[in-house]
């Protein structure tokens, strides 16, 4: 026992050196703190450092999302301008109404349905913008995990129901220009099968007795544009309808509209004091073959 006593007598004087020293005390207390620290920055840096690699994935596949929605909008406005262009251009030339009624419909629904994929796509862009990601140890990643969510989160489906327009519109389309062919080939038929007049003289009687078609007879009725012919000679298959598009060649030449009859004189009685005036060329020709009736058909030139 004395033995013991004797170490613990022995022992003492160093405890109590230790607690005579409190700057040895401070030293291994901050040493303490700094380890403790530099542990808490650790995980913090590395949770920091997993939120952020979350983020930068979320963003990256969002961008991937984004720029194929996007893809996908411009087609579907090119084939929206397009269609656009071919109802404009068949304005007044197609047979029937119908073709162009179906195209304005699927027209419409194309324009809502990108109307609202552009909405989308500009809510991605201020999404985007929102999903700043800071930095600060003492955030521990918080900001960016929620950003990450944002944007994992968003639903381009939207866009993603644009991606048939153009073949929605092929249809339409394609019946409105099969249309315009249609027209364009009546046209044409009715171009080929127009009446022809060919103005083979300027004169008075003699080139009228010629009987080869009408005579320039403007200098002789006091330079009011007209031509003429017997009625026996083409005169009586002259077309006097308003609106019959006819042909003219020699003098004169070009396609003139048909405004109808202006005037009936008289050789007898009237004079060229009384000729309609006004008008881009009159045909004259005595109905019947009979100067009492002389009628005068006003000549629009359409080209």
């Amino acid at each position: 026992m004395a033995g013991i006593s004797g170490e613990r007598r022995r022992l003492r004087p160093e405890r109590a050196r230790w607690t005579a020293n409190p700057r040895a005390r401070l030293i291994a207390l901050a040493g303490l703190l700094v380890v403790a620290l530099a542990v808490v920055l650790v995980v913090r840096a590395v949770s920091l450092s997993a939120a952020q690699a979350a983020y930068d994935l979320a963003a990256a596949a969002f961008r991937n999302d984004q720029a194929a929605a996007a893809q996908l909008v411009t087609d579907g406005e090119v084939a929206l301008d397009d269609a656009i262009a071919v109802f404009d251009a068949s304005a007044g030339k197609v047979l029937t109404d119908q073709p162009r009624l179906d195209l304005a419909t699927a027209i419409d629904a194309a324009t809502d349905r990108l109307s609202g994929a552009a909405q989308e796509l500009t809510a991605a862009e201020t999404a985007a913008d929102a999903s700043t990601v800071s930095t600060a140890l003492f955030d521990l990643g918080g900001r960016a995990r929620t950003s990450a969510s944002t944007l994992s989160a968003f639903d381009f489906s939207a866009a993603a129901g644009v991606d048939g327009i153009a073949g929605e519109l092929a249809a339409p389309v394609a019946a409105v220009t099969q249309a315009m062919a249609d027209w364009q080939a009546e046209q044409d038929r009715i171009l080929r099968e127009r009446y022809t007049n060919n103005v083979h003289a300027t004169g008075w009687t003699p080139e009228l007795d010629e009987c080869i078609g009408s005579v320039d007879v403007t200098a002789h009725y006091q330079n009011v544009p007209t031509i003429a012919e017997h009625w026996s000679c083409g005169g009586k298959n002259f077309p006097d309808d308003a609106g019959t598009m006819i042909t003219l060649t020699g003098e004169h030449a070009g396609t003139y509209r048909v405004d109808g009859i202006v005037a009936m004189l008289n050789a007898d009685r009237d004079s060229t004091a009384d000729l309609p005036r006004g008008f881009d060329l009159l045909y004259q020709t005595c109905q019947n073959g009979y100067s009492g009736t002389m009628s005068f058909t006003a000549l629009t030139k359409v080209s």
